[in-house]
């Protein structure tokens, strides 16, 4: 792996040095970006996916939309649609995107999902329709500069910190990690519950190194009871899973903490699971006394085949999960500020 990272960094250095003058362009004006008349919060992270940006938004709705109109706009990875699109009844994962349709799904009318490959364009889509909207949660927009944001949040995984890492294709950055200057705050994410409050301090000042003015804050991932994704039932003790994330690892260890897994079915991250993809899970499963287990990403991706013979033989579970932050309280208290802030300057 040091091989082929040492063989890649040429090409690291040329992609490096392209982000670094779009960066400067935006910095110096000459790109232009466009400030909208409502508060604008961006969840993203340096790197190429995995930090847990969907539990962050969840996370970040379940805070404002009892105060303020809340929307999302997702670029709708994934999606089978095109254009900009606000999420209805009649939409699914294919054509919202997994994530987009996990947040309408849970939420429903209480917040206005939006997708569109240009979130500059989608936004004002969004306020064609909806105009009382107060904050717009622009998901996976670190790198989108097009649009002005109030509070820009940054998100770094605690096993992969963006300080130790290198730009594509040698590594897993998206650009170079001096640019995390433009975060307004840092969350530590996926870290161990255990985490001391020394390892805390250890991180936030490697992280100083690149960004001294921005609060950091750390989270874990609370895993939620198990639900059924079509009918009602006991999980077995055995169980098989079923999973597309870009980071599967700490979803296995917490299921072999509880069960016995017997087998699992892993694919690429925002897979479209096909029917031959259940067809042979089914024939390799035959006789066997098992559950199927998958996280709630994945589970909005295999909601159209309720009626395949899979899950009619065996039933599938699907595991929440939501963000905790360790100061919680500060990190309202902070998101509220920012949202009260731009909404004084707006006069609204």
């Amino acid at each position: 792996m040091k091989f082929m990272r040492y063989l890649l960094f040429p090409f690291s250095v040329l992609y490096a040095g392209v982000m670094q003058l779009r960066n400067r362009q935006y910095d110096n004006g000459t790109r232009p970006v466009s400030t909208f008349e409502k508060v604008v919060i961006s969840v993203g992270n340096l790197s190429t996916g995995g930090t847990g940006k969907s539990p962050m938004i969840e996370f970040l709705i379940r805070k404002l939309v009892q105060n303020y109109q809340v929307a999302t706009v997702s670029r709708g990875y994934g999606r089978k649609t095109h254009g900009e699109r606000i999420a209805s009844e009649e939409d699914t994962a294919r054509t919202l995107g997994d994530e987009p349709y996990q947040f309408y799904r849970k939420f429903g009318e209480k917040v206005k999902v939006v997708v569109g490959e240009e979130r500059v364009l989608a936004i004002p889509h969004l306020l064609m329709d909806f105009p009382e909207t107060e904050v717009i949660l622009l998901d996976d927009a670190f790198q989108h500069r097009k649009v002005a944001r109030d509070l820009n949040i940054m998100l770094s995984d605690y096993s992969a910190p963006f300080y130790n890492d290198l730009v594509l294709p040698a590594g897993n950055l998206r650009e170079s990690r001096n640019q995390a200057k433009r975060a307004d705050v840092i969350v530590v994410s996926k870290c161990p519950a255990d985490l001391s409050a020394a390892q805390q301090a250890e991180i936030t000042q490697k992280i100083s190194a690149y960004n001294s003015h921005a609060p950091v804050f750390f989270s874990t991932i609370k895993y939620g009871e198990l639900k059924p994704a079509f009918k009602e039932g006991t999980i077995k003790t055995d169980v098989v899973v079923i999973s597309a994330i870009a980071k599967p690892k700490p979803f296995y260890r917490f299921l072999e903490e509880r069960f016995s897994v017997v087998d699992k079915f892993e694919y690429v991250d925002h897979y479209n699971f096909k029917k031959t993809d259940l067809d042979r899970i089914l024939r390799k499963l035959n006789g066997k006394d098992v559950s199927l287990v998958t996280t709630e990403k994945d589970m909005v991706r295999l909601l159209p085949f309720a009626d395949h013979p899979l899950m009619k033989q065996f039933n599938l579970f699907y595991q929440p999960i939501e963000v905790e932050i360790d100061n919680e309280l500060g990190f309202e208290k902070l998101l509220i500020q920012a949202v009260e802030k731009r909404k004084r300057e707006l006069n609204l």
